[in-house]
């Protein structure tokens, strides 16, 4: 049987998946989403998934190319708004509130929960302004000084602060492709969010910066609610606490990331981790 053939046997069936396998529910969650369903346009992405995510823990979200978990990952700051064609419908709350209620003002909401993107995408400003640019526009400092105060702490927190210390008036566009993901997790970090989504933050980046940035992800966790996806799975198994298996759109499974990669409940996550398909 070929790969596809082994996939196609594995996943014709929804009704084999659509229900999540795994516990949704952690005491006083971050976050949760309960039916959460996305389309974009007549094509739906995302299917019924239900999901709460923990204070301050690390939740990796897997699975094969196209099965949802970036488009997921983007509805958790509205970041699908930006998409015409998108529709999420569902019941998404952070700390208990709406975060698709029509009144809600989207700005705020992304100060609160951050995204850190695949490819680093640094401003076309010096590093000191990339880190500064957020805390001006939401009115966090109100003198030089305190504005000082957050970029070095933003910096240091990011890990970057002892290589650029002399240079922050140089373009952050300069920097190297480590540096600059760093840099960025440092300009989500300044306006003190909540929660940091980071989509696959790692895959443009050599394993010397990837190490690095695994490492800042342990560090953040004492402060930050993190949900990261990655192609990785050796990423996900050691970065995170909890690790979601995504397929075609449905949230397979949920469980402890060490009992998804040692002993995984659902046949189609151990298909995945085991490399049968995906």
């Amino acid at each position: 049987m070929s790969m596809n053939e082994s996939n196609h046997s594995l996943s014709s069936n929804a009704s084999e998946y659509s229900t999540t396998t795994g516990q949704i529910e952690v005491e006083n969650p971050k976050m949760s989403m309960r039916n959460v369903d996305v389309s974009y346009g007549d094509k739906q992405a995302i299917f019924n998934v239900n999901l709460d995510i923990a204070k301050n823990e690390v939740i990796s979200m897997i699975g094969p190319s196209g099965c949802g978990k970036s488009t997921f990952l983007r509805c958790l700051n509205r970041m699908n708004d930006t998409i015409e064609s998108c529709k999420v419908s569902g019941d998404l709350l952070l700390e208990g509130q709406d975060i698709y209620d029509p009144k809600l003002d989207v700005v705020p909401l992304r100060a609160r929960v951050g995204m850190v993107f695949q490819k680093p995408n640094p401003f076309p400003k010096s590093i000191y302004d990339n880190v500064a640019y957020g805390p001006h526009i939401h009115g966090l400092a109100n003198t030089k000084f305190e504005l000082d105060e957050i970029v070095e702490k933003s910096l240091k927190k990011a890990g970057l602060w002892d290589e650029v210390k002399d240079r922050l008036d140089q373009p952050g566009t300069g920097l190297s492709g480590g540096q600059q993901q760093r840099l960025c997790i440092a300009r989500t970090i300044a306006v003190s969010p909540e929660v940091i989504l980071m989509d696959e933050p790692c895959s443009a980046l050599d394993p010397i910066a990837t190490a690095r940035i695994e490492e800042l992800i342990d560090e953040l966790s004492a402060n930050y609610t993190i949900a990261i996806v990655t192609h990785s799975m050796q990423q996900a198994a050691r970065v995170s606490h909890r690790t979601a298996y995504f397929h075609l759109g449905y949230l397979v499974e949920i469980g402890s990331t060490d009992d998804i990669f040692t002993n995984p409940s659902h046949k189609l996550t151990e298909a995945y981790i085991t490399g049968r398909f995906g």
